[in-house]
């Protein structure tokens, strides 16, 4: 019954978006079985399309509703589907608890990434504030919160198959992007993955997951993506959608 009536065309003028974003999940779902990556492709884009949706008209009700239930599917399919198991080519360290910040190996970064630093650090970027006209809202970027607590992004973003597939394909100086080359000074973040943000110059909400297989953090960390969005996007949480990798240990409650 809820789900008829959010999508009942008096009720609901964002009817025709859901509706051809659900037909395509079906479609994706019948080709590619209901467990295709494809799937998470296509949600993906749809909670994107919503909180734009959102953005530009705060008081939709029925596009919110949708929303929280397209996140909830997308976050079980994370949990399921991105299980983040351990590399030992790629080392890192927990040098703090409190709060939990994690280091790469220097060896390896100088080894590995090195050569794309020169180019990297021009289009690393701090997000200090809410206004970010140099952002493409709609395209997900690169993230690390260092143990400073500042906000970094690769300046550069990437296509939704990078994002949901991975981002082999990006590469600096013919080096695979990495997030420890947004921090080649101390190595070290409390928080990393990808992000998407809502709305332009200012940002009204912002889509996250926790996917860095450098520094591997726990799905405990997403409170440090919630704080960093309240005090320096000065989003509230209903405005975060984070998605976490290796599976939610209760941390991280639902703030929607």
């Amino acid at each position: 019954m809820r789900r008829a009536v959010l999508l009942a065309p008096t009720f609901n003028p964002d009817r025709p978006v859901i509706e051809r974003y659900e037909d395509l999940v079906r479609t994706v779902a019948f080709r590619y079985g209901e467990r295709s990556q494809g799937i998470v492709f296509v949600l993906y884009d749809e909670l994107i399309a919503l909180r734009t949706v959102l953005a530009e008209r705060p008081d939709a009700v029925p596009a919110r509703a949708w929303a929280r239930s397209v996140a909830d599917r997308l976050a079980k399919r994370y949990r399921e589907d991105f299980v983040d198991p351990p590399n030992p080519q790629l080392p890192c360290t927990v040098v703090s608890t409190d709060p939990l910040v994690v280091e790469f190996d220097r060896d390896a970064f100088e080894r590995k990434y090195r050569g794309a630093v020169a180019e990297v650090a021009p289009d690393t970027y701090e997000i200090t504030g809410p206004d970010n006209p140099d952002l493409v809202p709609g395209r997900p970027y690169m993230f690390v919160i260092d143990d400073a607590g500042r906000f970094l992004v690769w300046r550069r973003p990437f296509n939704f198959d990078e994002l949901v597939f991975g981002r082999n394909r990006a590469t600096v100086a013919g080096i695979p992007v990495a997030h420890p080359m947004l921090v080649p000074e101390r190595l070290r973040a409390t928080a990393a993955g990808e992000i998407v943000f809502i709305g332009s110059p200012t940002v009204a909400a912002v889509i996250v997951n926790t996917k860095s297989g450098h520094f591997r953090l726990p799905p405990s960390t997403a409170p440090v993506i919630y704080d960093a969005c309240r005090s320096v996007l000065g989003l509230p949480d209903r405005a975060v959608d984070v998605f976490l990798v290796g599976g939610n240990d209760g941390a991280a409650a639902d703030r929607r």
